[in-house]
């Protein structure tokens, strides 16, 4: 009897032993099979990145050939559009001990530049001589960077001894942008290193445009507190995407941007990431974004919109409208909401009700499981409540700003929308905002609220994706 109770002890600890080993065994491949996902995924921003800057040179240089005002606005614009792909890509490139941030404020430079050059042509403006030259000297800068990053790809790939050392190649790559596994190659760490020293050692252009320098430098939240820990800072941090979650290890750096801040860093097992930016004054948080892995979207995008508000809600965050929203392509697995605030200012007879443009937040939810991918409120934190901030009554009526509008468009809508928006990050309007319709194109048209005169014009691109202005 107690020899058949002894084997069957031995049976019942077997079984568990295989159990527990098959477990083990999937999770590891799980764990891999997410590291794989991610590495595929910079390996295509590396390439991506490549393609994007190839277009915006060759952009710059159509832009700077064509003799028609049309034809230099759809290539500066073009080319606007390239830098903002490009700095995506570049937010999964780098290798170990180097900074990308010198490139990824090039890129945004010259396609700010663009931007304003291509807004300073729908105006009727002229463009000087001097303004040609300076996109020509970033133009050639472009071309440097161009090279130096299609050098660091082929070195990932171009090694001798067939499908094997190609192979290698990739993987040495993913290794160099994640910081997992091997140490990334000579090779490919002085092909980052290039691209920070060139773009480092090219003067920004005098403009007075968002990414000059002038107006990179550190700017003063609006409503600072008191300066808070490294450790106050990591609590701040774990408990606002997550909370709850254990993480395989944390770390705690600085982010001296726009907001300096703290760089929280929580990393999982399976190689995945929790990135936070907790600023120094106050401890509200910046920005934050989880890398974990998604699968594909099944969520609806009302139901996404209701997991967003409530997490802004959880947050604190109350009365905030709507402005739009955007997919990562049409089969995306997650959606970016934009937020904005509003206040009032007396007009006659009654208040009227302001939208404030540049106090923007965003967030951004997974399709997938509805959880909160990543969330950016720096826009608000510099804004929203600055003592400098002074709203006044509008001089132009609502009748007056309409009368400013080209007669063959149609508006929609009953009553045009106040609000403010941004020139500069340090210069804000007031301006009413018509929604009109000019043929099949729809556009956001902003009249000055004290001049009358039209401020801006953005085009309203509406698909599957979602809505975006240019």
């Amino acid at each position: 009897m107690r020899s058949r109770t002894h084997r069957w002890l031995l049976w019942v600890l077997g079984a568990v032993a295989v159990l527990a080993l098959a477990f083990g065994l999937a999770q590891y491949r799980q764990a891999q099979a997410a590291k794989t996902r991610m590495q595929n995924a910079q390996q295509r921003a590396l390439f991506n990145l490549v393609t994007h800057i190839e277009n915006l040179e060759a952009g710059l240089a159509k832009a700077r050939g064509s003799s028609s005002a049309g034809q230099q606005i759809n290539f500066l614009t073009s080319s606007w559009l390239n830098c903002q792909a490009a700095r995506s890509d570049l937010s999964l490139a780098g290798a170990d001990g180097v900074d990308l941030s010198g490139p990824r404020r090039f890129v945004a430079t010259v396609g700010d530049y663009a931007l304003v050059l291509s807004q300073k042509l729908a105006r009727g403006e002229t463009v000087t001589p001097e303004e040609w030259a300076e996109l020509a000297r970033l133009e050639s800068g472009v071309k440097e960077l161009a090279g130096v990053l299609s050098r660091t790809a082929r070195a990932a790939v171009e090694r001798p001894g067939g499908t094997r050392a190609r192979l290698a190649g990739l993987t040495e790559l993913a290794a160099s942008f994640t910081g997992a596994g091997a140490a990334a190659s000579d090779s490919l760490n002085h092909g980052f290193s290039e691209i920070d020293q060139l773009t480092q050692s090219i003067p920004a252009p005098v403009y007075d445009g968002p990414f000059s320098e002038k107006n990179l430098q550190s700017q003063a939240l609006a409503q600072p507190g008191a300066l808070i820990s490294d450790e106050r800072a990591k609590e701040i941090a774990l408990s606002f995407l997550t909370p709850g979650e254990s993480f395989e290890s944390v770390s705690v750096g600085t982010a001296e941007g726009t907001i300096p801040s703290f760089l929280i860093t929580a990393k999982r097992q399976d190689g995945t990431e929790v990135a936070t930016t907790v600023a120094k004054q106050g401890g509200a948080v910046v920005m934050a974004t989880d890398a974990a892995p998604r699968g594909a979207g099944a969520m609806s995008l009302d139901d996404a919109r209701a997991k967003a508000m409530e997490f802004l809600e959880s947050k604190g965050f109350k009365g905030l409208e709507e402005t739009g929203w955007r997919k990562r392509g049409a089969n995306a697995n997650s959606v970016v909401f934009a937020y904005v605030p509003h206040t009032e200012v007396s007009g006659p007879g009654e208040n009227i009700k302001v939208r404030l443009y540049p106090d923007t937040v965003k967030v951004e939810v997974s399709l997938d499981t509805g959880a909160i991918v990543s969330f950016d409120q720096m826009n608000y934190l510099i804004t929203h409540g600055h003592p400098g901030r002074v709203l006044r009554a509008p001089l132009v009526s609502p009748a007056e700003a309409r009368r400013a509008l080209r007669p063959e468009v149609k508006v929609e809508g009953e009553s045009p929308r106040l609000c403010v928006i941004p020139i500069l990050p340090t210069t804000e309007v007031m301006a009413w905002e018509f929604r009109v319709r000019n043929g099949d194109d729809t556009y956001l048209v902003y009249i000055n609220a004290m001049t009358g005169k039209e401020q801006i014009v953005l085009q309203l691109i509406e698909d599957e994706s979602g809505a975006m202005s240019v």
